[in-house]
């Protein structure tokens, strides 16, 4: 396995605002699957921001490393950057995870554009659901477009 992508739809959440007000991002909702049970502690992770929201750019914007096992969330009835009602209820697995955001983000098409992610899992299925998978090669290609970015 190389990584992760975990998906934020601003639809959903409002992650823009989350990430630029320095929200420390340190565990993701996931979407109930068989892939829950793969994601495994140590594991790297990146940010895949979706599109959804005209002020926060699609792509990738943060990098880090799953640190807990994946277990059941209760919902975050006080968290008020919910946009979707049901979807702040709703009971899925939750990742301890630690986020590191990059200073500069890998737009979906600087993604797109590279020969080495062109044919990534996110860009095929783009409705997969969360999280979505990077191969080894992938994850180096990402890492190497996070650094060019500033990351």
């Amino acid at each position: 396995m190389g990584a992760w992508l975990l998906k934020a739809n601003p639809a959903v959440w409002d992650i823009g605002t989350a990430l630029r007000d320095g929200t420390e991002l340190n565990w993701w909702r996931m979407a109930r699957s068989y892939r829950t049970s793969l994601v495994a502690p140590g594991q790297p992770v990146a940010m895949w921001v979706t599109r959804g929201d005209p002020r926060t750019l699609s792509g990738v914007w943060a990098l880090g490393t799953v640190t807990g096992p994946v277990h059941e969330d209760c919902g975050d009835p006080d968290d008020t950057l919910w946009r979707d009602e049901g979807a702040r209820r709703q009971v899925r697995p939750r990742l301890p995870v630690h986020l590191e955001v990059l200073s500069g983000v890998v737009s979906r098409e600087e993604f797109a554009a590279d020969p080495r992610l062109a044919h990534s899992e996110i860009l095929r299925v783009p409705r997969i659901g969360n999280p979505a998978a990077l191969t080894p090669a992938e994850w180096r290609a990402l890492r190497d477009l996070a650094e060019d970015a500033g990351g």
